[in-house]
């Protein structure tokens, strides 16, 4: 298929193309906001290698309840003092604590209360996500293997100000 060359092809892409730049621009701007808002460096909230980290972190706190730094390595091109650099930066703030592992030469990190903010805004960015695809609650329930019940508690717990 030629996109390029035909026009009417291009124009049909269009509404594809407005509806990931409004997911991104909110992605964007709600990542901004809780940049501002609590003291992260603006490269940690919008360089999608961090966020690759970020639901890296969160998959393994739900999984295991904690972290591990050997888990964030190789998923991006980062060098691993950049991820330490995040990880300290992280501590500092208050999103995790670090704690001896089992293995005592391996450090853990457990999420804390603040920690919550960053689900909060990945709850959103999945309900702006469904409004701009046209998923009603039970389509988005599915995709995320919940109940419209339980999707719907964690939307509305995530209304709150971030």
């Amino acid at each position: 298929m030629e996109i390029f060359n035909n026009p009417e092809n291009l124009k049909k892409l269009k509404g594809f193309s407005d509806l990931i730049l409004e997911f991104n621009l909110e992605k964007y701007n709600l990542f901004k906001e809780i940049s501002k808002k609590y003291g992260w460096d603006n490269v940690y909230t919008q360089d999608v290698r961090y966020d690759l980290l970020r639901m890296v972190i969160m998959d393994c706190h739900i999984e295991k309840g904690f972290f591990t730094m050997n888990d964030l390595i190789n998923i991006t091109d980062l060098n691993i003092r950049s991820i330490e650099r995040f990880l300290s930066k992280s501590v500092q703030v208050g999103y995790f604590e670090k704690k001896p592992g089992k293995d005592k030469r391996v450090v853990e990190y457990h999420a804390t209360e603040k920690s919550a903010h960053l689900l909060k805004a990945y709850l959103k960015l999945t309900k702006k996500g469904a409004e701009l695809f046209n998923l009603d609650s039970e389509d988005t329930a599915e995709l995320s293997n919940l109940s419209s019940s339980e999707l719907k508690n964690f939307l509305d717990w995530s209304e709150g100000k971030i």
